[in-house]
């Protein structure tokens, strides 16, 4: 994938003393620091203890800040640097149209997508996890077609009707 790049540096951090609540807390605080993102992988350490590796990644310029972060906050004493280019394509959330079908029926939606590369010609679309709850499974719009008969008798759902609701059958 060609695209644009930015230096960067990968620092590599072992922590095996912090609990997830901690591990969690940690992570904030070192995007806070200018860390652009932080990987946590589990690993056992050499006296056979369930530990961490962080891998960093940070702008050159805001290394400093972050290690500051890592020996006074997580007393980590050291870890490994490797200077690397973050090749990316561009990013952009844009309000779509969204058509939604399935054995010859369709639904429309407008919903914020995800649009890897040039918007004018797509590496990838996409809808976020986060868009989806916010915009599409909240909206209440779609169901499972043995709970429709159910849902009516019950009282609820009285507005839906087949035109109006994506119904997921078994099949």
């Amino acid at each position: 994938m060609s695209g644009m790049e930015k230096q960067s540096r990968l620092l590599f951090a072992q922590v095996d003393h912090l609990s997830g609540e901690v591990l969690g807390f940690a992570i904030g605080k070192i995007m806070e620091e200018g860390a652009c993102n932080v990987q946590v992988i589990p690993s056992v350490t050499k006296k056979n203890r369930p530990g961490s590796i962080l891998i960093i990644d940070v702008p050159p310029e805001q290394e400093s800040r972050v290690a500051l972060f890592l020996a006074r906050e997580l007393k980590v004493s050291g870890y490994h640097r490797i200077d690397a280019t973050h090749v990316f394509s561009q990013v952009t959330f844009l309000k779509k149209s969204v058509t939604i079908s399935r054995n010859g029926s369709s639904l429309n939606l407008s919903c914020e997508v995800k649009v890897i590369g040039d918007p004018s010609a797509p590496l990838s679309l996409d809808i976020e996890p986060d868009t989806f709850r916010r915009e599409i499974a909240r909206a209440r719009t779609f169901g499972f077609m043995r709970d429709v008969s159910k849902l009516w008798s019950a009282g609820y759902a009285l507005g839906a009707s087949f035109e109006n609701t994506l119904v997921v059958s078994e099949d």
